[in-house]
């Protein structure tokens, strides 16, 4: 049997350890949230450097861990396995992140892509740089008003309303604000072609939190109502 002095020393040891594997696994979970919602290429490229320095820590947690293990061979506290569990879930967590980011990243690269299809060269300068601002969540929603505009489910006084609407908040505009105002006021330009280059920056002004499944399942009528109304909230 260890001498207690050794056995004490080894089990603060362990509860460092354990400790240690705790603030990370904190750290760990902020860095998860955040991703959620973060659509810039190079933070979530920093991020993902973050999470591989949690991957370092991890293996160096591993090593420790099993060292301690094997000094208290025959004396084993629950924190010996509560510990194994801990960085079980670091190391499946860290997985999932770094696949799951990869994943994230190239289906808004394509959403990014396939909006911008709709638009001509000039067009694209102006929506090239509000894209990639839009996170996932925004994507969608603007995906879903500029097929809804295509398929003529907006009505005329509808699209006027939103025109008037986002002309009021020109001033808030984070940027282009000049391009936007110029194709809002133009007066050879039809209501729904204004619409067309405007919409995509409706999610940088206002929240929506309705349903945002494509196709049948959204809701176009209640969904242009509700950003209407959130636009005319300065």
């Amino acid at each position: 049997m260890k001498p207690m002095k050794s056995l004490g020393f080894y089990e603060k040891r362990l509860k460092d350890l354990e400790n240690n594997i705790t603030e990370d696994g904190k750290l760990l979970s902020q860095y998860e949230e955040v991703l959620r919602y973060e659509s810039d290429p190079r933070a979530m490229g920093r991020f993902e450097k973050e999470i591989e320095r949690q991957r370092e820590s991890v293996t160096r947690y591993q090593q420790e861990y099993t060292e301690l293990k094997q000094e208290l061979i025959g004396y084993q506290p629950t924190e010996v396995l509560y510990v194994e569990k801990q960085l079980q879930q670091m190391d499946e967590k860290i997985n999932v992140l770094l696949k799951g980011q990869v994943v994230i990243y190239k289906n808004q690269y394509k959403m990014r892509q396939a909006l911008l299809e709709r638009y001509n060269a000039s067009e694209k300068v102006i929506i090239g740089s509000i894209t990639q601002q839009l996170n996932q969540t925004q994507l969608v929603l603007t995906e879903n008003l500029l097929q809804a505009l295509d398929n003529n489910m907006v009505s005329e006084p509808e699209m006027q309303q939103m025109l008037a609407a986002l002309e009021d908040r020109l001033p808030s505009l984070p940027h282009h604000q000049a391009d936007i105002a110029e194709i809002i006021k133009d007066p050879e330009m039809d209501a729904r072609h204004k619409l067309k280059v405007t919409l995509p920056i409706i999610p940088m002004l206002v929240e929506y939190e309705g349903e945002l499944e494509l196709g049948s399942g959204f809701n176009v009528k209640s969904a242009w109502q509700q950003l209407v109304t959130k636009l005319r909230r300065k």
